[in-house]
């Protein structure tokens, strides 16, 4: 058992969710009944479940990566991809005035930091 994948893992998953479910009513909702375009409003949600499968794959390979004692590519690849997302969220909270005014940044990073600690 990899306890740091486990938690890299645990924490994606609540990025999982709190993409799911709690952004569907702060983000997903309000920007999908702005868009007035039928095509932009299917790329939109084509594009929010993409970004919500790929959360729960990672959750879920890293989850099964802990429980084998494995680590690694697989690993390190997830750890760059949510680095990336954080890195990303961080640039745009700072631009909107504060670090938390966008607090997405705070998951992504514990997530690629307890995965890369694990690899």
């Amino acid at each position: 058992m990899n306890w740091w994948m486990l938690g890299g893992g645990i924490m994606a998953l609540i990025c999982a969710a709190g993409h799911a479910v709690a952004g569907r009513g702060m983000f997903y909702v309000p920007i999908k009944s702005a868009l007035q375009d039928e095509l932009k409003a299917a790329v939109f949600t084509g594009m929010w479940h993409i970004i919500t499968v790929n959360f729960a794959l990672s959750a879920l390979a890293l989850i099964i990566l802990a429980l084998e004692g494995q680590h690694g590519a697989m690993a390190w690849f997830i750890a760059a991809q949510f680095a990336g997302y954080a890195a990303i969220y961080l640039v745009l909270t700072l631009r909107l005035g504060g670090p938390l005014k966008l607090f997405q940044w705070l998951p992504f990073a514990m997530t690629a930091i307890l995965t890369a600690l694990a690899a």
